[in-house]
């Protein structure tokens, strides 16, 4: 297992790539303010854009000092498949990836 961590932009942020084939095990969204603080995730197909076809969260609220953990279903993702962020506050959110290779 691996771990991919950065910090999410109030522009689209590619958290993760997948080098060859990979399986998603868990992503945990952190908000590091005393402010809540939105988020927005695509997962995008190599050579893709993020957009409302390929959006899986929209504007979720995470509380000021919370975390979010995305962990109800393994994820598969072929090679320079990414995972992209959009936050809502600027530094706001840190998003770490767990992931192993299949």
């Amino acid at each position: 297992m691996a771990i991919a961590q950065g910090q999410i932009g109030t522009t689209s942020t590619t958290i993760y790539t997948s080098t060859n084939n990979t399986a998603i095990t868990v992503i945990f969204f952190c908000n590091t303010t005393a402010s809540d603080a939105t988020l927005s995730l695509n997962v995008v197909q190599s050579g893709g854009t993020s957009g409302v076809t390929n959006q899986i969260i929209k504007d979720l609220t995470i509380p000021a000092g919370d975390t979010y953990i995305m962990n109800a279903e393994k994820m598969v993702l072929a090679n320079a498949d990414t995972i992209q962020a959009i936050s809502g506050t600027a530094s706001a959110i840190t998003a770490s990836v767990s992931y192993v290779s299949i």
